[in-house]
């Protein structure tokens, strides 16, 4: 088997095996799971190398972020200022 040099994290673009590893599935689960993956967003390969943006992949799994950053401390005792009707 050819070796897979889209898992170096000089490459730029990866390999179905990648897409599969940063996903956290196996290959064969990865392929299961596709379709519905690309129907709610997730990147199709590059039609020119027929292997998947990093990048992209990244920010597919970013926007999937449920929870938020955690909230810093000293910001979250700053009260808010009120809104002044009195201004408008």
């Amino acid at each position: 088997m050819a070796k897979d040099y889209t898992i170096s994290e000089i490459s730029l673009f990866g390999s179905v095996s990648w897409a599969a590893m940063r996903c956290g599935l196996s290959r064969e689960t990865f392929k299961k799971k596709r379709s519905q993956m690309e129907t709610d967003g997730f990147p199709r390969p590059d039609k020119i190398t027929g292997t998947y943006l990093k990048a992209d992949v990244d920010a597919w799994i970013d926007r999937r972020r449920q929870v938020p950053d955690r909230i810093h401390r000293a910001h979250a005792e700053v009260p808010e200022e009120e809104f002044n009707f009195d201004r408008i």
